[in-house]
């Protein structure tokens, strides 16, 4: 037997070679018991989503969630302590977001039953008359309605279709009582300044030394006038100072327009621009207008006036006055552009209201920022870019104003409808997807593309329609932009989106506007997402 068997047979008599003595076998360790949780976290499910909610747990553990499914706040808490879970900075605007099971104190498990309920905010007529609130925050509800007030009767009487409302606050300079709220003001980006018929004014607000002060013409014991001219039609009236309201915000001793107002005719140089006076809220479709487009002045005609004869007018250039500013830039804060947004609209149109929002600012809250995927297109200083159809680029430009897209597409070879209700408007047979090509002013690079799905405007039910998506119209072969075609993004184009306009010179962060979070972008910039 070698020295090695001795070695294992004088292990097996001591007890536990190289282990303890004392004459006890060896054994396992108890393993140590792992604690009980001391923290739990909060969470639960988010259903109805369509773009993203910032979710708070007690006022400081914030998370931006951006699809439908479960989520958990980062910060666990102690057994005992108190939630409270909040859903603000919702997106798009239009969406609201409720919390279930939102409070309470957690136990000894995690909590998983918060329910955060989102859907569109209730679709439903703007008041006529009698409203009471004007919206909150930077963001004012925005209401396609058709405009039932123009002839007192049910929702679509006025047959206004694919027009924007907001509702504004007119008081006298300096008054928190002279003062009325006004519903059925249109919302244009391709004009600024803010009109209002006289007849939406009660007789305390009438222009004048008794109600809004007229605004000071060149002369001494004159006025200043305006002749506003649009595409086929004008408004005509004197230029009073008022403070106006909107949303949470307000702009004290601003010039504005009134349109319609007893004892004012229209110069003839006014008259000779062509197109209809359109100086009754019937014929001008609303109450009032409120225009956000690129420019910070209007571009309407003036005249110093003595009066409302025609011979004592004489037309007056628009750097001799502040004119009719767009209100927006005079804002404290949000007054770099706005942002319009809108839900989806069926191909079949809709005779029911849609509510959307017209929000303040651009990249100067949670609210107004674009997401990276926006496609941004640089304008020119008449607020166009470049848009392709068929293969050819044709001047472009983005309207609220305008109630349907209008372009030419001889590639497409769409048909026009034949009758005398629709003439100018395409009538396809089928449903025709026309891809819309935006690159910036003066440039033919690619930015982004779009397709607008053109239909039969004979077929769709445009009477009793409120809002309709697939409408398309042929350019008359001129506009303001060139004197050939053109492209007009009216606001058919709007639905299922949100346009973002900066203002011209003003400046924004770049994120999708064409730069980054760490470069800075001047307007005037469309955004599309």
């Amino acid at each position: 037997m070698n020295k090695y068997a001795w070695i294992l047979i004088a292990c097996g008599l001591i007890a536990g070679c190289g282990g303890g003595g004392g004459g006890s076998s060896s054994s396992t360790p108890t393993p140590t018991p792992t604690p009980p949780a001391t923290s739990f976290t909060v969470g639960g499910t988010v259903t109805g989503l369509n773009g993203s909610v910032s979710l708070q747990n007690n006022s400081g553990d914030t998370i931006t969630v951006s699809a439908n499914g479960s989520f958990t706040f980062p910060t666990a808490l102690s057994s005992g302590g108190q939630y409270s879970v909040t859903a603000t900075n919702v997106l798009p605007n239009y969406y609201t977001c409720s919390v279930a099971n939102g409070t309470g104190s957690v136990a000894s498990a995690n909590v998983s039953n918060v329910a955060v309920s989102c859907a569109l905010v209730p679709q439903v007529a703007m008041a006529c008359g009698g409203a009471t609130s004007i919206g909150t925050g930077n963001v004012a509800p925005l209401v396609i309605d058709g405009f039932p007030c123009a002839a007192g009767g049910t929702a679509g009487a006025a047959n206004n279709a694919n027009v924007p409302y907001v509702t504004v606050k007119i008081c006298a300079p300096g008054s928190t009582t002279n003062c009325q709220i006004i519903d059925h003001v249109s919302v244009d980006t391709g004009s600024s300044g803010i009109r209002m018929a006289a007849a939406a004014l009660p007789a305390s607000l009438q222009p004048g030394s008794n109600g809004l002060p007229l605004v000071a013409g060149s002369t001494a014991g004159h006025s200043l006038t305006e002749c506003e001219i649009y595409v086929s039609s004008y408004v005509y009236g004197p230029v009073v100072s008022a403070d106006i309201y909107i949303a949470g915000k307000q702009v004290k001793n601003a010039n504005m327009q009134v349109f319609g107002a007893s004892g004012y005719t229209p110069p003839t140089s006014c008259i000779g621009q062509g197109g209809a006076e359109t100086d009754t809220i019937q014929a001008f479709g609303g109450n009032g207008l409120i225009g956000v487009g690129f420019d910070l002045l209007d571009q309407g005609d003036f005249y110093d006036c003595q009066n409302s004869a025609i011979n004592t007018c004489s037309p007056t250039p628009i750097s001799a006055y502040a004119g009719v500013p767009n209100i927006v830039p005079q804002f404290s804060s949000d007054n770099n552009g706005v942002v319009i947004a809108l839900p989806s609209v069926s191909s079949a149109g809709l005779s029911s209201p849609v509510v959307g929002t017209l929000t303040f600012g651009v990249s100067t809250q949670a609210n107004n920022t674009p997401a990276a995927s926006t496609v941004a297109i640089v304008n020119d200083n008449t607020g166009s870019f470049q848009t392709q159809i068929g293969g050819t680029w044709n001047p472009a430009y983005i309207d609220s104003g305008t109630f349907v897209m209008f372009f030419n597409d001889p590639a497409a070879n769409l048909a026009l409808c034949t009758s005398n209700a629709n003439s100018g408007f395409y009538c396809p047979a089928t449903p025709v997807t026309v891809p819309l090509i935006v690159a910036n002013a003066g440039s033919k690079v690619t930015a982004g593309t779009f397709n607008y799905q053109v239909g039969n405007a004979d077929q769709i039910n445009t009477v009793s329609a409120m809002a309709f998506s697939n409408i398309a119209g042929q350019t008359s072969g001129s506009s303001t932009l060139s004197n050939g075609s053109y492209v007009a993004y009216g606001l058919s184009f709007f639905y299922g989106r949100e346009m973002y306009f900066l203002f011209n010179s003003k400046t924004a962060p770049g994120t999708g506007l064409g730069g980054t979070a760490a470069t800075t972008v001047t307007g005037p910039i469309n955004g599309i997402h």
